[in-house]
């Protein structure tokens, strides 16, 4: 049986096609190797996916595009943890970029964009991944993503940026003291998760004014650091695949319409057109 993962920070897509072409949908945590050591990822994969795996399956193939997975040891690591999980099996292991891509582009030629927890981005040539701009995490980057619209966000409530309104709505929502905040982002595990979840907030305010000139600022850093750096940009479609992407779509076109940037795809996540990608279909 084929297994395909699409797998970010948050959480991890997966899809089983059993030898009818029957496909079978999982979701389970994050599987970032910078976040997860080997134990925790079998762990994971052994109590919240195997269970659910309809009786008798017995995977023979993985592919798993995932967030982090961008050396050769951070490869390893997942791929030895595959192994222990299904042993035997044909063993693939991507960077997620390289997923969208596939997902968004199949064998067109075009520059390929996340926006989820955590942001990059690639020119691909309809074969391969020519460039890769960004995926420096959440410390050095991630411009545009779940993560830095939750610390602009934040960085704007702790300094009494936030017009009052806004202010006792997120006072009314979340109840934190600025120590518990401090506490979650420099010393509790997961910090770009933590920053992500704040883009929820976000989302159900866009239209105030100042939330949606926050957002589409957020996006134009993300355009003006990534895509405006690959050559003939305006002559390119520019796909973008991942939940923020998805759900400030408006704002995101409005972003690129200010640089001449010709959008093509927008998906919520590249799971779908993966798995069609490696069925032939």
């Amino acid at each position: 049986m084929l297994l395909i993962a699409d797998s970010g920070s948050t959480k991890t897509s997966w899809r089983l096609a059993d030898e009818n072409k029957k496909i079978y949908h999982f979701l389970t945590e994050g599987l970032n190797p910078y976040f997860k050591s080997q134990g925790e990822v079998v762990e994971e994969i052994q109590t919240a996916l195997i269970p659910v795996f309809p009786h008798g399956a017995k995977v023979t193939q993985v592919f798993f595009y995932g967030a982090g997975c961008s050396s050769i040891s951070k490869c390893q690591l997942m791929k030895d943890a595959m192994l222990q999980c299904f042993p035997g099996a044909d063993i693939h292991i991507s960077h997620d970029i390289l997923g969208a891509a596939l997902a968004a582009c199949a064998s067109s030629e075009g520059i390929v964009c996340i926006l989820g927890t955590g942001s990059n981005s690639c020119l691909f040539d309809g074969k391969k991944i020519v460039e890769v701009i960004g995926g420096l995490g959440y410390i050095l980057g991630d411009e545009g993503s779940g993560s830095h619209l939750g610390k602009s966000l934040l960085e704007a409530y702790l300094n009494r940026e936030l017009p009052a309104d806004l202010a006792q709505n997120f006072n009314d929502t979340f109840h934190m003291t600025k120590e518990e905040i401090e506490k979650r982002v420099y010393e509790k595990p997961e910090a770009n998760r933590f920053l992500a979840s704040f883009s929820r907030f976000l989302g159900e305010h866009k239209e105030h004014p100042y939330f949606a000139h926050m957002i589409e600022g957020c996006f134009d850093v993300f355009l003006e650091k990534h895509v405006c750096r690959y050559p003939d940009y305006t002559k390119k479609q520019v796909h973008f695949i991942g939940s923020i992407a998805y759900n400030y779509a408006d704002m995101l076109k409005k972003s690129a319409q200010k640089k001449n940037i010709s959008i093509g795809k927008i998906l919520p996540y590249p799971i779908e057109e993966l798995m069609l990608f490696h069925l032939g279909r």
